[in-house]
């Protein structure tokens, strides 16, 4: 990580639990004493999409569109994926689609060929590659395992890529939300919406609460102990199950599953709760 630079651009290519990670980092980083003129916080997201779509866009020369979570704008927002991996990024971040979450045969040679274009085109040569692992699907949804046994498979996985691939740093969301499962945070629907992506409350509080102390925590000396944010809950299309808010409550113990998580990202921690 640029540790002492004082500034970080980060660029996250993934799909939707990538915008579930993101949703609520804006307003936790508001609660800082941070610049926004510090950082940048772009994600280039499709839906459902794996490693090897991603390597697709590239030989298909498509058009692509930046969205700015957070932070100061970039100089190029449009353009081809390698015209956009061409800006001085410190930490770009990869995600493999849910359902290939848990198989490593799914990773390669995608990964591999992504990691040679960022370091092909991304003009920064320490850029940092990072990698938000997947959380597991609510029980029942998508098979019979249970929340545990698919995380399990899943932290397998990104361990034998890790040997394997080159990957700087871990964004463990998914074990996060494995440790808030054991808590009183835990939901009807194991702190998703609809089986698979976050509840746009909690869940998503402690995806971001994750992402941060992962990425921003080490390069500007913070830590998510004790930020007050208090995001908003977004209203959820119908038939979705209810989302729960962040609360004065329960803020410090999403913190703790976060924390916990980037200290152990292969294991289940148990959560002190006051």
């Amino acid at each position: 990580m640029p540790v002492g630079k004082g500034s970080l651009r980060v660029l996250c290519i993934g799909n939707s639990y990538t915008l579930d990670a993101l949703g609520q980092v804006a307003s936790i980083l508001q609660a800082t004493d941070l610049e926004p003129s510090s950082f940048s916080v772009y994600s280039l997201t499709y839906s459902a999409s794996t490693l090897k779509h991603w390597c697709d866009v590239v030989d298909d020369n498509k058009q692509l569109n930046l969205i700015c979570h957070a932070g100061s704008q970039m100089p190029v927002e449009t353009g081809m994926l390698k015209e956009l991996l061409a800006q001085d990024w410190d930490v770009i971040t990869l995600q493999q689609f849910s359902g290939y979450a848990i198989n490593y045969k799914t990773f390669n040679p995608w990964l591999r060929r992504l990691i040679d274009l960022i370091h092909h085109y991304c003009p920064n040569p320490n850029v940092t590659l990072a990698w938000q692992t997947a959380w597991s699907y609510c029980a029942g949804f998508s098979g019979s395992m249970s929340s545990y046994e698919r995380w399990l498979l899943i932290a397998l996985t990104v361990q034998q890529m890790v040997m394997s691939d080159g990957i700087d740093v871990l964004i463990p969301e998914g074990t996060a939300i494995q440790n808030a499962r054991n808590t009183s945070l835990n939901t009807e629907a194991e702190l998703t919406r609809d089986g698979t992506h976050l509840d746009l409350g909690i869940g998503r509080y402690v995806a971001a609460c994750t992402w941060l102390q992962s990425i921003f925590a080490p390069v500007f000396g913070i830590s998510i102990l004790g930020n007050k944010a208090l995001p908003e809950v977004i209203t959820l299309p119908e038939g979705d199950f209810d989302s729960h808010p962040v609360t004065e409550d329960n803020r410090a113990i999403a913190q703790r599953c976060a924390v916990a998580a980037v200290v152990a990202p292969f294991a289940i921690t148990p959560i002190y709760e006051e």
